[in-house]
């Protein structure tokens, strides 16, 4: 029996699920509200400018406009999003005389089809902030044009950002700079665990000692268990970019180049083995249990959960009653984590002239490491630059502090089709815990769907 794909969809208490458009923008929500009503930041609203324009390092300061020029900039409609850019734009024009900037919003479930359909009639924005996993595409359909070397060289692109800036590459050229990020860690039931006598875990064989002491059973039925099933929801990314990569092996064959898939390896099948595990063998878990992943872990029926960092808001705002702490995801061979983000794109409405300087010099401005500073207490998103991964200021708050510290190994996968590789992924893990296939023959079938959507791509791409 295969689960019907309902997306990424840890829903929430009282509300139907949610497919992945919607958990885009509810994860977007609630880290805002978590940074903004339970972790004591400032509002956008009551952030303090800098008195002088934020540096980057980047090579846009001497790049000049030969007359006044106005650029678009395109973001989906988030309230905390919206302030923060309209208080830096007036900070931006005032340091870039000549330079003016509109700043677009539209709802997010709307945000595509805008793009799509005013790019494709040539107007519309110039520079654009979208979500990693749309990059692959936009780039093979030309919305989008290369950032421009002379002043975003690639080495010190990746000497600035953390890992999961080299998803936003396709082939040899870099088409965008991260801003908003969020990564996964382990939730973990503090009460539960304090009953068991154990802390939280660090590694592989702590998960699975933590999770067989805390689960509780009523003949076959689960009361609580030990750690949720939730390959639709993270289990999935977990297993591609945290588990396989702490085995010591890579979710990519050639990881650099993104083309060919390594699901197939010992070590990953392995890592999928581990994750099967808790159903199969050690029985701790079950699929759907209280609806989902997110929903048992806020009920106080789950000792360990793993999520990202967006899920703290719902979990302290929903759950008001549930004494839980986050640590960073247990290692094994090594260390290793999930992230995703936004970023600042150019698209070809200004892929050359005083647009293409203007645009340039914006997304140095928003990539900044001041600006970005400002946007984790505004939003709750974390910074993406690796200056900022020790800044005291973000490691106050304990829930927040482990998120940040996996930054620099929170990988991002360089996807053609999100959905489909979920499905997969998700397919795969049925096939083992509901039909008895074995672990590496339910792999193989899951990277024969998805290996020929990379061929399809890069071959479009490489011509």
């Amino acid at each position: 029996m295969t689960r019907k794909d309902t997306g990424n969809r840890p829903s929430l208490t009282g509300l139907p699920s949610l497919d992945r458009r919607q958990i885009l923008k509810v994860g977007a929500a609630t880290a805002g509200l978590a940074a903004a009503s339970r972790f004591g930041f400032t509002s956008a609203q009551d952030a303090t400018p800098n008195a002088d324009l934020p540096t980057s390092g980047f090579n846009t300061t001497d790049a000049a406009v030969s007359g006044p020029v106005e650029i678009e900039y395109w973001q989906y409609d988030y309230a905390t999003k919206t302030a923060l850019v309209n208080e830096l734009i007036p900070e931006f024009e005032a340091a870039n005389p000549g330079i003016t900037v509109k700043h677009v919003n539209f709802p997010y479930d709307d945000f595509r089809q805008q793009v799509a359909a005013a790019v494709q009639a040539g107007e519309g924005p110039d520079v654009l902030n979208v979500f990693y996993g749309w990059i692959p595409a936009y780039v093979q359909q030309q919305f989008l044009v290369a950032l421009p070397a002379e002043y975003f060289p690639t080495d010190q692109i990746e000497a600035d950002f953390f890992p999961m800036v080299q998803t936003a590459k396709v082939q040899d050229a870099y088409y965008a700079l991260p801003t908003a990020v969020r990564t996964l860690a382990m939730f973990y039931n503090t009460d539960l665990l304090e009953k068991a006598g154990l802390e939280p875990p660090k590694n592989w064989e702590d998960i699975v000692s933590v999770a067989q002491a805390t689960v509780v059973k009523d003949g076959e039925n689960f009361e609580i268990v030990g750690i949720t099933q939730d390959i639709d929801g993270q289990g999935h990314s977990w297993w591609r970019e945290g588990l396989i990569r702490q085995n010591g092996g890579l979710p990519f064959s050639d990881e650099t180049q993104n083309h060919t898939l390594n699901w197939t390896s010992p070590e990953a099948v392995e890592a999928f083995t581990f994750l099967t595990d808790f159903v199969t063998k050690y029985k701790v878990t079950q699929t759907a249990f209280q609806t989902d992943g997110p929903t048992a872990f806020g009920s106080g029926k789950a000792a360990l959960h793993v999520d990202g960092s967006y899920r703290l808001g719902t979990l302290n705002n929903d759950f008001p009653d549930l004494n839980f702490a986050v640590v960073p995801l247990p290692e094994h061979k090594d260390k290793a984590s999930f992230a995703s983000f936004w970023a600042n794109t150019i698209t070809r409405n200004a892929a050359d002239g005083d647009k293409l300087i203007a645009s340039s010099k914006f997304i140095d401005f928003l990539s900044s490491p001041s600006v970005q500073s400002r946007w984790t207490p505004a939003i709750g998103e974390l910074p993406a630059r690796t200056s900022l991964a020790s800044d005291p200021a973000l490691l106050e708050n304990e829930q927040l502090k482990p998120f940040i510290e996996s930054l620099p190994w929170s990988y991002a996968t360089f996807t053609i089709n999100e959905a489909d590789m979920r499905q997969a992924v998700m397919d795969a893990f049925d096939e083992v815990t509901l039909n008895g296939l074995d672990v590496e023959s339910a792999l193989t079938e899951a990277q024969d769907k998805i290996q020929p959507q990379y061929d399809e791509y890069w071959a479009s791409i490489e011509g």
